[in-house]
């Protein structure tokens, strides 16, 4: 009785301190009468005891908290579905912003400007028993604060919008029909720790589930495999049993059983003393040659808690454990079982671009696939825990899981005496959140390692995270990218004491190699690295050639996996309000169209938001893959390929794989023909490597022809993951280089011209080449009276910037680079040759470019032009590098289909070419484009030996020159590009843009990342190109 009277004192206490100072604007109310976390019992309603309180519930909408009625009973109801998120269910807008707050900083309290929202939710259910039970309502997650009611009573409070708020409702329910009601506030004084890059939103966004439990019950447990080899493992088990009688009403024992299939591999059973509230029972035992999990075998056994009263079943938990062991090494390498291996990782954040913050679990089971398929081993939760079912899926797959608590402050700053980090206050919310986090996933064979947070500064609070994490669980690292002490984490984040960044985001790869080469006594992960905002992940291959060298560096997580964009209509519909949500992702696909996908600002709130930096995915909104997954594909595979001559070195990077699983394949091409082809019998262990002869490799190979050797892993049967002869490995290697014709530029024995005042004609038997003397252009080439030009053939060094050109964009504007003017300076004829002088330069600027260009036909009429470009400086600074060289060249709207020989089947740039391979290849213009958030440069074919650009009947014209040259072809221009927001502002031109680069500049990660590699840059240096346009009429030609 003495209890029960403290309970309900220190119940009205705190519900006094609510009215006296709001719970949602106290640091140090975080719940009321929420039942301790533990680890996830029900996944879903397939146990009897269970019922899932998804659905339609009644639903009111509140701009501002001070409109909502003191009983949080509304007068009127709308209807809402659960789980969504309401700013997409039509009750206001949803909110992007990176670091700066939604509301004014002023913690613990909550001001904003448009108010702070509220969702009163409401559904009936039913129960039957009620004293032989105890009951218990369970929101795996609710943003961002919540007041819970049952029959109009106040059950208790929570806030933590990722981590589950479970309650005893028992003693508030009644046979038959209940109320359940919430009261759900957007802001809360918690959400100064969920200042998360990413889109703000409210709601009941995850599983409601009703359970009932008998008055003793496993409440929690914790399976840990420890001395884990192919020989033996030990399995541990603690067991909470929870007793809720007045008093004993029998004997109990607890049994548990470990099946592999249908057979028994462990069990025991013990009796319980239930003198206590709480028991904590133990077991273990020694498991014989175990079945080990790993990424790519990921067995798990089955375990079986029972409590038994007299010998009777009271209560079950089944769950399925992982037999594995994560170790740090003396040499700071994460292991496996014994086994090193390398996180080949991506941030994941749950975004859906129809539902928001709510993931139906077809999107989950997509995003898994998405990531097996791109050789991703690893996810990072950022910035907070996933949904229970990714758990589920990633120990049934096959990932690796970084687990992330729901901390980040990045708004209050960094510095000790700003940062929530180093505030005495906060520690009761920081440990809390970590301890949710661990206490819900520790039984997951997948999470590998804890993380404290993303961006929350650094201090006192973190210790308290650590101590708090090694209190529950001892068997994982942690992880947290700030290096100031105190350092209280197990592994580097990405940050290190000696560098200058010791917030360690996006570091340069030489910055890195410093830091394994100084020396490390933890291990070093990148967990945030390589920014795939719009056209991105260059240089993404040196990363991985750093991770290799160094034991210590154990890795990174790229940001991010997919774009952030919200499907929207430009009639202002978006979510719910869409006549056809899977239409309307389909045509945001597509440039130019009434559907795109909106970024911040596009929802007409006022304050401050970062656009389109919530576009950082290397996978569209809707999943579709980008020339981006296929670089991480090939660069994250695990198969390693080593090339001399007619032999190729093998080698097995998987952690337990053997490649006897997969078929080699190898072919020979003959500049893009395949002309031999055969298989490779390779069975090698993990870590294994062998050489390998290719048979009769150089038999008949001509000289002065390219020949390029590739090969292929694809599965022998279908996977969990993946059909049958999926491709999981490929390489290549150029064996005899193309020859390139060193004197393109040569003039017909026989031309025709004519010279007026406004142009220039030449002729070559059917074929025209017309010149305008006033643009010092080409602007027709014809053909038996067909024009293959639409009246351009322009110079261009400037690209419609791309995301990551931030870091060169200024001094490209200095340069005048994004508004040259040419003024021709000189136009000869002689010998059936026009010569043009021009220069190129900004009004204001101080740089320009000099070019001369020669232009003729040669046999066959094909126009033939050499040009000249030197840079000029007027007391300037040419800029480190350039957008591109090369020319911008109208053809008619009929000419929409390339057929090439270069790098593809998607787009390639100097530093991000390795997932595109050598060979002949055919698209369509709307194939080629990539419709980034925000337009930019996209679509480039590097490497290429010759272009087709074609129309139905296969007619157009050829492009080749005397170096391997970049092409585009668009229905834009690249100011159409440049001057467009979104999509959907873009409207094709009356013809085809194709761009034709001598050198087109490198990706890089600028846009939040170090400056473009110097080998990949652009110079501003003197060049000569030649380059032939022969126009095409037949089949052999193509």
């Amino acid at each position: 009785m003495n209890k029960l009277i403290t309970s309900l004192l220190l119940m009205m206490l705190s519900f006094n301190i609510s009215a006296q100072s709001n719970d949602w604007e106290n640091e140090q109310i975080t719940q009321v009468n929420k039942e301790k976390a533990h680890a996830t019992l029900y996944f879903d309603d397939k146990p009897e005891n269970v019922t899932l309180l998804n659905g339609i519930w009644d639903f009111a909408y509140y701009a501002d908290i001070s409109e909502v009625p003191s009983n949080a009973k509304p007068n009127k109801w709308d209807k809402i579905p659960v789980p969504s998120a309401w700013q997409m269910q039509g009750f206001g807008a949803p909110i992007y912003t990176n670091i700066t707050y939604p509301f004014n900083a002023n913690p613990p309290y909550i001001k904003a400007e448009n108010g702070n929202s509220v969702g009163i939710y409401q559904r009936e259910f039913s129960v039957n028993k009620i004293d032989s039970k105890e009951y218990y309502v369970r929101f795996e997650s609710v943003s961002s604060a919540f007041y819970l009611w049952v029959n109009d009573k106040k059950v208790g409070y929570s806030q933590d919008s990722w981590s589950p708020a479970e309650f005893d409702i028992t003693k508030y329910l009644k046979a038959g029909k209940n109320t359940l009601r919430l009261e759900v506030i957007r802001w809360c004084d918690g959400s100064y720790l969920e200042d998360q890059d990413g889109w703000r939103m409210s709601g009941i966004f995850r599983d409601v589930f009703l359970i009932d439990r008998s008055k003793v019950h496993i409440r929690d447990f914790f399976a840990v495999t420890k001395k884990v080899s192919e020989k033996s493992a030990e399995l541990k088990l603690d067991i909470d049993v929870l007793n809720l009688l007045a008093k004993s009403d029998g004997n109990y024992s607890l049994a548990y059983s470990l099946m592999d299939g249908n057979k028994v591999v462990a069990k025991g059973t013990k009796t319980i003393d239930l003198s206590s509230k709480e028991s904590i029972v133990d077991f273990s035992s020694l498991l014989k040659k175990p079945k080990l999990w790993s990424t790519e075998t990921p067995y798990l056994y089955n375990l079986q808690l029972t409590l038994l009263k007299e010998g009777k079943e009271v209560d079950v938990v089944t769950s399925k454990i992982g037999v594995r062991e994560i170790t740090i090494s003396d040499k700071q390498e994460i292991v496996l079982n014994g086994r090193p291996f390398l996180i080949k990782g991506i941030n994941v954040v749950e975004h859906d671009p129809i539902h928001g913050k709510y993931l139906p679990k077809e999107r989950i089971m997509q995003t898994i696939l998405r990531l097996k398929q791109t050789n991703i081993n690893t996810v990072r939760t950022s910035h907070y825990p996933a949904s229970p079912y990714f758990y589920q899926l990633c120990d049934q797959f096959g990932l690796f899981v970084i687990d992330e608590a729901n901390v980040e402050s990045h708004g209050m700053g960094y510095k000790p005496n700003e940062t929530l980090a180093n505030n005495p206050k906060w520690e009761k919310q920081h440990v809390e959140r970590i301890e949710a986090v661990v206490e819900r996933d520790k039984n997951h064979a997948s999470v590998i390692m804890w993380s404290f947070g993303n961006e929350a500064g650094n201090g006192v609070n973190m210790v308290a995270m650590q101590k708090a994490t090694k209190a529950i669980d001892t068997t994982r690292p942690t992880n947290y990218h700030f290096a100031t002490e105190p350092w209280a984490f197990d592994s580097f984040g990405g940050g290190f004491p000696y560098q200058k960044k010791k917030w360690g985001r996006y570091m340069a790869v030489e910055d890195v190699e410093k830091i394994a080469k100084k020396g490390l006594d933890r291990p070093y992960l990148l967990n945030e690295y390589a920014h795939g905002m719009g056209n991105a992940m260059g240089n993404f291959a040196e990363y991985q050639e750093v991770f290799e060298k160094y034991p210590a560096l154990i890795g990174g997580c790229i940001w991010d996996f997919v774009d952030q964009g919200i499907t929207k209509s430009t009639d202002g519909k978006w979510g719910a309000a869409l006549d056809n949500p899977e239409l309307a992702n389909t045509e945001a696909l597509k440039p130019g169209t009434k559907y795109y996908w909106a970024v911040g600002g596009d929802f007409g709130h006022d304050m401050s938001t970062d656009y389109n930096f919530c576009m950082n995915g290397i996978f569209m909104s809707d999943l579709s893959p980008t020339p981006k997954s296929v670089e991480v594909k090939r660069i994250f595979q695990n198969v390693g390929f080593a090339f001399n001559t007619d032999k190729v070195t093998i080698s097995n990077n998987y952690i337990y794989n053997n490649l006897s699983a997969y078929s080699f394949t190898w072919s020979l091409y003959k500049e893009g023909q395949s002309v031999k082809s055969g298989t490779l019998k390779v069975n090698l262990a993990a870590g294994a490597q062998k050489e390998f002869t290719i048979p009769s490799f150089s038999e008949g190979l001509v000289e002065g022809v390219e020949y390029v050797l590739q090969v292929s892993a694809k599965t022998k049967t279908k996977t969990a993951w993946a059909e049958k002869e999926f491709e999981v490995a490929y390489a290549e290697n150029i064996i005899q280089n193309y020859s390139f014709n060193d004197n393109v530029f040569t003039s017909a024995s026989s031309i025709k011209n004519e010279n007026t005042p406004q142009q220039i004609t030449l002729e070559v038997g059917s074929t025209k080449l017309v010149f305008d003397k006033r643009k010092g252009e080409v602007i027709a080439l014809e053909k038996e009276g067909v024009n293959y030009l639409e009246g351009q053939f322009a110079l261009s060094f400037w690209r419609a910037s791309i995301d990551n050109d931030k870091k060169s964009i200024e001094d490209w504007h200095k340069a005048g680079l994004n508004n040259m003017l040419t003024k021709v300076q000189n136009i000869t004829l002689e010998n059936n040759v026009i010569e043009v002088k021009k220069m190129h330069k900004s009004p204001m600027a101080r740089f320009s470019f000099y070019t001369i260009e020669k232009i003729t036909l040669g046999e066959g009429g094909a126009l033939k032009l050499a040009v000249d470009i030197k840079p000029i400086l007027f007391k300037g600074q040419a800029p480190k590098t350039l957008p591109r060289v090369g020319y911008e060249i109208h053809v008619p709207k009929s000419l929409a289909t390339t057929t090439w020989y270069g790098r593809g089947p998607g787009s390639s740039y100097i530093d991000r070419f390795t997932g595109m391979q050598m060979g002949i290849y055919t698209a369509g213009i709307d194939q080629q484009f990539v419709n980034y958030a925000k337009p930019q440069e996209n679509g480039n074919r590097s490497d290429v030996r010759w272009v087709n650009v074609i129309n139905e009947k296969k007619e157009g014209i050829k492009v080749s020159g005397n170096t391997p040259i970049n092409y585009s072809l668009r229905r834009y221009t690249t100011e159409d590009l440049s001057n467009a927001w979104s999509t959907w502002e873009l409207e094709e031109e009356n013809f085809n843009t194709l761009n034709i680069d001598f050198i087109h500049g490198g990706l890089g990660n600028g846009s939040c990342g170090q400056e473009l590699m110097k080998k990949y840059y652009a110079e501003a240096k003197e060049y000569h190109y030649e380059i032939e346009l022969k126009v095409i009429s037949d089949k052999s030609d193509i």
